[in-house]
């Protein structure tokens, strides 16, 4: 499951990803052109809206991910402590 896990976030990412080129290149668009009506305006603030909103879906899912490292870390840490532990024990006990 971890690795189907993985992949759909790497997915996310890249559809996160293309969104924001997208928007960029409407962006460009935008800039390009000489004169600007309302509707035009309205989309550009609609744009800059949805960029904020894929900004802080990619920081979440990175967050995410960093998140279950570190779990991955504690929980290996917390075995070998045992482990450690559990040798030192039966070493004590067999003297």
């Amino acid at each position: 499951m971890g690795n189907w896990g993985s992949m759909s976030r790497r997915r996310a990412l890249e559809r996160l990803r293309d969104e924001l080129s997208t928007l960029a290149t409407f962006d460009r668009l935008h800039d390009l052109a000489t004169t600007h009506d309302i509707s035009e305006t309205r989309a550009y603030e609609v744009r800059q809206m949805r960029r904020s909103q894929v900004i802080a879906e990619i920081e979440m899912l990175r967050a995410s991910r960093r998140n279950r490292v570190m779990n991955h870390i504690r929980v290996s840490s917390g075995f070998i402590l045992l482990c450690a532990a559990g040798y030192a024990s039966l070493r004590y006990l067999f003297k």
